[in-house]
């Protein structure tokens, strides 16, 4: 059974609609927000993963991880 409010119209069709925030959102609109959070989260991955792999080569570059690593050649052997 349908209600009022469950059926969604275009912006243009009825100009009695508000847009506000507290709003249901339609599904473009969801999957616009979705996908700007998926960008946003996949930016930071990539800035993450890159800092992480820069770390790492100065640490080896540095001398810092030259202890690290004698201690796990000589646990090995």
């Amino acid at each position: 059974m349908k209600h009022n409010n469950s059926v969604r119209r275009p912006s243009l069709a009825n100009s009695k609609i508000n847009t506000d925030k507290s709003s249901s959102l339609s599904i473009g609109d969801s999957l616009r927000k979705a996908k700007t959070n998926l960008i946003f989260s996949r930016l930071l991955l990539g800035i993450l993963v890159v800092l992480a792999i820069t770390v790492i080569f100065v640490a080896i570059y540095m001398g810092y991880a030259t202890p690290i690593w004698n201690y796990l050649t000589d646990a090995v052997t």
